[in-house]
């Protein structure tokens, strides 16, 4: 198991402290692993089986079909799934099965204790059919729930610091073969085979490689387009263990030296960057650091007479996000998106951008800081932005970078009570 059994315990009794209160000695909390999903004509087959993110923090666990059952009176009970002779055969066997009681008596012990509300958590759709409150209340006990996986522990940290080395194996792969004449997919192969070789099992995310005016393509797929001389590429790879994985963004000179105008852009969005990066401390709201980074780099806009109206201005009425459409990070770990703020369906904008996170931050809450400024086609000819920013942008200076492309430099960032920790930091910017 990845995480000692000290690690889980601890995590299971926060978690206990924390849905108390809300629970009676009658309600139980059912935390569900999820099943493997069949590929379409694929007979027996099927897809990689990922555990929900909220089982495998909460048990260490990998397996399909667990539950992890909590009650007031009994504390938590594990449901598991034994490894049968088939599997043994077939599959080896490897995947290790925590202590716990038999899958197959699950249903009975439930049907006995006969809860008065039944709590759901994790990939519980097979089973919705056991909730016993309305999804509102459930809502409000999952965000109790969240409020404690959202804080990483030691044993988490040190496991994402280790995958930041594997990612950079890549990294220097990268800054060492570069060079006009590869392609994106090419960067692509040679990133992500490095990284695999440093002990990766997989990606969190499509590795983004984007060339020219590729880079400005948010998530742009790997291409045959060939890098040529006097171009920037812009990356955006991480790497994974067990669902663990960093997510990180640099950018590299095709021929090795950046252009007066790459360094540019570069260096404020390396500004906008640590601007923010030194925001991220305890209390501190995440929108205050998103609004750092667009403040930062609507100046430099406007220095650049490329937007005609103050840096508040370009915030207040969002003409910012003509150049820095996305929010500034996301929390990251356990997946690329850990788990973020409550549910919002309709979230509140930001100097124009729709916020992944839009809370107060907490010691040990693990953020990506992603700012980045880019000249897009798809916004820049786009009627509506000509219309509602006419006088606000410089339209004939755009002209003159609209082949530019974007620069995004990110980085995953650990709120500390001293400060901010930068976990990305091997790679080099």
């Amino acid at each position: 198991m990845i995480f000692t059994q000290n690690a889980i315990n601890t995590r299971k009794n926060l978690v206990a402290s924390a849905l108390s209160p809300a629970l009676s000695e009658q309600d139980i909390v059912l935390v569900f692993a999820g099943s493997p999903i069949q590929k379409p004509g694929g007979h027996d087959q099927t897809y990689t089986f990922l555990p929900h993110p909220d089982y495998f923090w909460l048990t260490g666990s990998r397996r399909p079909f667990g539950v992890s059952a909590f009650s007031k009176k009994d504390g938590w009970i594990d449901y598991v799934l034994p490894i049968s002779r088939d599997e043994r055969i077939w599959e080896g066997g490897t995947e290790q099965v925590i202590a716990g009681e038999d899958i197959k008596n699950f249903d009975s012990w439930l049907s006995k204790k006969a809860p008065a509300k039944t709590y759901l958590i994790g990939q519980f759709d097979q089973h919705r059919h056991l909730s016993k409150v309305a999804e509102e209340e459930r809502i409000k006990l999952q965000e109790l729930f969240n409020q404690v996986r959202r804080v990483k522990d030691q044993e988490e940290i040190k496991l994402i610091q280790n995958i930041a080395h594997m990612a950079n194996e890549g990294y220097k792969r990268i800054k060492n073969i570069i060079r006009p004449g590869l392609t994106e997919r090419q960067i692509q192969i040679e990133y992500e085979t490095e990284v695999l070789r440093a002990g990766s099992e997989k990606f969190p995310y499509d590795s983004i490689v984007g060339t020219g005016t590729n880079s400005a393509i948010l998530h742009a797929i790997p291409t045959p387009r060939v890098l040529k001389d006097g171009e920037h590429v812009l990356i955006d790879a991480g790497a994974d263990v067990h669902d663990y994985c960093v997510d990180i963004t640099r950018n590299f000179a095709v021929n090795g030296t950046y252009s007066s105008r790459q360094k540019m852009i570069h260096d404020l969005v390396l500004k906008a960057q640590e601007t923010s990066i030194a925001l991220c401390r305890p209390g501190v709201d995440w929108k205050d650091v998103h609004l750092a980074s667009a403040r930062v780099m609507a100046q430099g806009l406007n220095d650049l007479g490329i937007l005609k109206i103050s840096a508040e201005e370009a915030i207040e009425t969002s003409a910012i996000a003509v150049f820095f459409p996305h929010g500034v990070g996301h929390m990251v770990g356990l997946r690329v998106r850990d788990v973020g703020g409550p549910y919002n369906p309709n979230p509140k904008k930001y100097a124009g951008a729709r916020l992944r996170v839009d809370m107060p931050l907490r010691e040990g809450h693990l953020m990506t800081v992603e700012p980045g400024l880019y000249f897009i086609p798809a916004l820049l000819d786009d009627e509506m932005t000509r219309k509602d920013f006419k006088d606000a942008i410089n339209w004939s200076e755009v002209e003159k970078w609209k082949d530019f492309g974007g620069i995004r430099i990110e980085d995953d960032i650990l709120v500390t009570k001293n400060g901010p920790e930068n976990l990305t930091a091997i790679v080099e910017k």
